[in-house]
């Protein structure tokens, strides 16, 4: 039977191909309702990130403004066919090391010009790595080297991280400030995202079939109604428009305003590279994987995934990134749940959504953008933020536990990645001795691995 073939639309630069929205993207309802809340509520994670690093909440919505632009260009710019997001399993390893630098307090951090300076160097070294991997194409045979028990260390480092921040280093400054819509988000998200038992009730009942795709979003909601029913939120709404504050945050973050960082910094920054590196690669697998199984179901649109492609187009968007607001981990490949929610109603046919570009374009760029210039929007979402930045973490640790936990094969493995995950989580700056002690151990107590690298 001959399939009819979308046609393949946009204006091709490069290895990459533009899609003008309205124009190569057809507008999608359901997606860009989803991206606007749930986009919003998450991209606010980052502004308390901000604030912590001593900037003002006005430049952390800045900074939101930024990333979401150039993650929305993935898709839009690039052509990548992914849900692009953080390589968000390393963000909590890097609040560990700018904390105990003095980069980071949870209630605030003085302003510092060596904090940017530092997030520079580590955007600089991860743009030029991720480039060269691309552009030759070795990245999958060396990650594919690594040793089961570091790979698995690295990841579980980042959920025993993740995991720390929310419920013992920043648990009276902000799980405390909102404790019952704190406890309700985390247990509503965990239970759609994680729980056997609602999946298995998902399966068979269309009404929580509907609130499992919807990811984070019911159980955020639900939360932010008590919090502000309950007085652990103001709601305090300014109605209007404005333009986020990018010309101040350019002038206090930009390596070409406050200079760029010296030798030290630069050796400094390679661990953690090295390890938003490795998450990275897992995700651009994982983004793989899930659009060749949806392929099946969906020949009339055939996607080509070139791994090298997505290499650079996340180097050109850390690249810009780093020149008007170096902000390392946010730049990544892959928001998983949003993929997964796309690519589930991609295959259901063109009727359903005629590209997947219409999902991913109408989720991003017709949302997320235009949420920082609305006021109501803003205020509304600025007592919830420590909420949502608990959230992104809590999932981020359950995530990584559960892929880190499935890598190793033997007893030796499972006991080097712990020992590793502790080093990775709790050593700070000193994060390079938990990867120097992990390739020990690999090489001298696990020894020679005969079962496969790939996770």
């Amino acid at each position: 039977m001959n399939v009819e073939q979308v046609s393949i639309n946009g204006i091709k630069w490069g290895p990459f191909r533009l899609r003008i929205p309205f124009i190569h993207i057809k507008f999608r309802t359901a997606e860009f309702l989803q991206g606007m809340i749930i986009s919003g509520a998450t991209a606010f994670a980052g502004i308390p990130i901000a604030m912590g690093m001593g900037l003002s909440f006005e430049e952390g919505v800045a900074l939101s403004f930024i990333s979401g632009t150039l993650i929305a260009a993935g898709p839009i710019v690039f052509g990548v066919p992914f849900a692009p997001g953080w390589i968000t399993p390393a963000y909590p390893i890097v609040i560990g090391v700018f904390a105990t630098m003095g980069f980071y307090l949870p209630t605030g951090a003085e302003y510092q010009v060596e904090t940017f300076q530092f997030m520079t160097a580590i955007c600089i070294e991860f743009t030029i790595l991720v480039a060269f991997l691309g552009m030759t194409g070795l990245s999958e045979k060396i990650v594919n080297n690594i040793p089961n028990a570091l790979k698995s260390g690295i990841i579980l480092g980042a959920a025993v991280a993740a995991f720390y921040q929310v419920f013992f280093k920043e648990f009276d400054a902000k799980y405390m400030d909102q404790p019952i819509a704190m406890t309700i988000a985390i247990v509503l998200c965990i239970l759609t995202t994680f729980s056997d038992p609602f999946k298995k009730l998902a399966s068979k009942n269309a009404f929580f079939q509907k609130i499992s795709s919807l990811g984070l979003l019911p159980g955020f909601l639900i939360a932010a109604v008590v919090a502000y029913s309950i007085g652990e939120a103001s709601l305090n709404v300014t109605w209007g428009f404005a333009f986020p504050d990018v010309v101040t945050l350019f002038e206090r973050t930009s390596p070409f305003s406050i200079g760029f960082p010296s030798l030290s910094m630069y050796l400094d920054a390679i661990p953690l590279v090295i390890i938003g590196y490795i998450i990275l690669f897992g995700d651009i697998i994982t983004g793989q994987e899930i659009l060749n199984d949806a392929q099946k179901q969906r020949p009339d649109e055939p996607l080509k995934v070139d791994s090298n492609r997505v290499h650079l187009s996340i180097a050109l968007r850390n690249l810009i990134g780093l020149i008007f607001n170096p902000n390392f981990p946010t730049q990544g490949a892959l928001w998983t749940g949003v993929h997964v929610v796309v690519a589930e109603r991609w295959k259901k046919g063109p009727n359903e959504m005629p590209s997947i570009f219409d999902g991913l374009g109408s989720y991003y760029l017709m949302a997320i953008p235009f949420l920082y210039v609305t006021l109501p929007f803003i205020t509304l979402m600025e007592p919830l933020m420590n909420i949502a930045l608990n959230l992104t973490l809590v999932l981020t640790g359950f995530a990584c536990a559960y892929v880190a936990l499935a890598i190793p094969k033997t007893n030796a493995e499972m006991a080097s990645a712990l020992f590793i995950s502790l080093l990775i989580a709790f050593t700070g700056e000193y994060v390079w001795l938990g990867l120097l002690i992990g390739i020990f151990l690999s090489i001298f107590v696990v020894g020679k691995q005969t079962s496969s690298n790939q996770s």
